[in-house]
């Protein structure tokens, strides 16, 4: 299981950091134009990204993340996105490589107050489902603006050379 997490936040990682760097070199207005997505933009699609990492990263360690809602802005401008973004993929990184227990239970309460408690392995599946899930968002937007991003996919990482 160790491998398969650690595989995960990995690719993750990789993903994150390619995507960053092209879209470091675009113009912030570019990011934020409504396109129509769940979250509106670009930026606020990345921006719930790590949102939601920040939450369950805060959960896992037993110390919630404070948030108003789940399109709560956390960043005002791409480097700070950037900066906040490999900050949690790291600690993604070290949580996969450090545990032990993938199996132990993790209490948390959800945005409305309820408790509930799942196996880390749950979790940690359903963060990195999330990730997916919005950066296949991301890549639609890019792609009705012909902006040209890097393979997001999992295949495409395992495939090639990776920092």
């Amino acid at each position: 299981m160790t491998n398969c997490f650690l595989a995960q936040a990995e690719i993750n990682r990789a993903i994150s950091a390619s995507w960053l760097e092209l879209f470091s070199g675009m113009p912030l207005e570019e990011f934020e134009r409504e396109r129509g997505a769940f979250l509106g933009a670009i930026f606020g699609t990345l921006n719930h990204i790590l949102l939601a990492d920040r939450i369950w990263l805060g959960r896992i360690a037993g110390e919630p993340f404070q948030f108003e809602s789940l399109s709560e802005r956390i960043c005002d401008s791409m480097e700070k996105l950037c900066e906040e973004r490999t900050h949690s993929d790291g600690a993604l990184v070290a949580l996969a490589a450090a545990e032990e227990d993938f199996g132990r239970i993790i209490a948390y309460q959800n945005s409305s107050g309820t408790s509930f408690q799942q196996p880390l392995e749950q979790i940690l599946t359903h963060l990195f489902a999330h990730q997916h899930h919005h950066r296949g968002q991301i890549s639609q937007m890019c792609h009705e603006r012909k902006i040209p991003i890097p393979d997001g996919g999992t295949i495409a990482y395992t495939r090639g050379p990776h920092s």
